[in-house]
């Protein structure tokens, strides 16, 4: 288990870490702003497009191996930046963006094998991690900069250490639990339970990155200082590893998912209208109660993702799935926000049609959360 959290640790700390020290990196190397968006674009489009080689990999190796194979890919990745040079540092961010992408996609089926009847509360728990890991990245790399005056290749190498304790902590774990491999497993492209969460997971993707994007944007414009904005998109963070640890577990005692799904959406959609129409008003309680639920729609989508199919090699083939097709989807959301804030000059179009993607996000929660016949429904 500490294993498990120490990896899922390292899931979006390099990724995270970048934004807060991109004006420093554009400045030392002379970047466009383009080029400085590819540093954080790069990785999630890894996250989709490798998403399939993590199942395809634990065809002809162990998913315990493919995992620390991830992981020492994070560490190499995050470790490199200490050289500040702008090629190393886009091969390091591929290099971190893969690593990510596998680890993601194996860690379901590892929970899966691992802990067949707690799979909703260890999901819940990694995932919990997994933000506060993120939280960390952006908040504290500034500081070591600023404040440490570490170089900004320092800044970002830093979180190599977490990479080194996950992987030892990885290699040092107790054996695994058999099956934990994926021969002979076919993929779940037929599937419709596998596609109702591949589209769950996708579409509450979006919903969170479209957010993430524009929550700060839409304060800034309303006359809210960046300081400020900072804070509510500190507090949107802080909110998602409450959630996300505790909505799985809630779930596992209920037995089922749909009503947390209910949960985490049907608060959610009033607020994305407020946010479009009278964002002023309760500020801070809105962006609360966003972060609530984007924390525990993440935790819910890896739960059911991690709960679908007969063994753990399934379980494999559904997740890359999941995360290839999610991610994917989801990379549309900011840019498609951007889009409709151009057309309309003003941002009540972008979070009037999140509100409404909310209602098609808890249909298709709803969907993918109902338990298989002749299988137990506990998560």
């Amino acid at each position: 288990m500490i294993a498990i959290l120490l990896v899922a640790l390292n899931l979006r700390a390099a990724i995270a870490s970048v934004p807060p020290l991109t004006d420093v990196i554009a400045a030392d190397l002379g970047l466009s702003a383009p080029a400085v968006g590819l540093l954080t674009t790069l990785p999630v489009l890894c996250m989709g497009a490798f998403a399939p080689v993590g199942p395809l990999a634990t065809q002809r190796f162990r998913l315990d191996r493919m995992v620390a194979v991830s992981v020492a890919f994070i560490l190499a990745g995050t470790a490199m930046r200490i050289v500040e040079n702008v090629h190393v540092l886009y091969a390091s961010t591929l290099f971190a963006g893969v690593g990510i992408a596998v680890a993601g996609v194996l860690l379901p089926p590892i929970v899966r094998a691992r802990f067949p009847s707690r799979v909703g509360p260890v999901t819940g728990a990694y995932t919990s991690v997994l933000i506060g890991g993120a939280l960390l990245g952006a908040s504290l790399t500034g500081p070591l900069h600023s404040g440490l005056g570490l170089s900004w290749g320092a800044s970002l190498a830093v979180w190599c250490v977490p990479a080194v304790l996950g992987l030892t902590a990885w290699l040092l774990r107790a054996p695994p639990a058999p099956p934990t491999n994926a021969t002979r497993t076919r993929w779940p492209w037929r599937d419709r339970r596998a596609w109702a969460a591949t589209l769950f997971m996708g579409t509450q993707s979006l919903l969170f990155y479209t957010e993430l994007a524009w929550l700060a944007p839409r304060y800034t414009a309303i006359g809210y200082g960046t300081a400020t904005a900072g804070l509510l998109l500190g507090l949107f963070s802080l909110t998602q590893v409450f959630s996300a640890f505790a909505v799985p577990w809630m779930a596992h005692r209920l037995g089922r998912t749909g009503p947390l799904v209910a949960l985490c959406l049907v608060p959610t959609t009033p607020v994305l209208l407020g946010l479009a129409y009278a964002p002023r008003s309760l500020a801070w309680v809105f962006v609360a109660v966003l972060g609530f639920g984007a924390g525990g729609l993440l935790a819910l989508a890896l739960t059911i993702v991690s709960g679908l199919g007969r063994d753990p090699g399934y379980t494999a083939a559904v997740s890359g799935m999941a995360f290839f097709v999610g991610y994917l989807i989801s990379a549309t959301g900011p840019v498609l926000g951007g889009v409709l804030r151009a057309a309309t000059g003003g941002y009540e179009a972008v979070f009037a049609s999140l509100a409404a993607l909310s209602v098609v996000v808890l249909g298709l929660g709803l969907l993918a959360g109902r338990p298989e016949r002749g299988h137990p429904s506990r998560p």
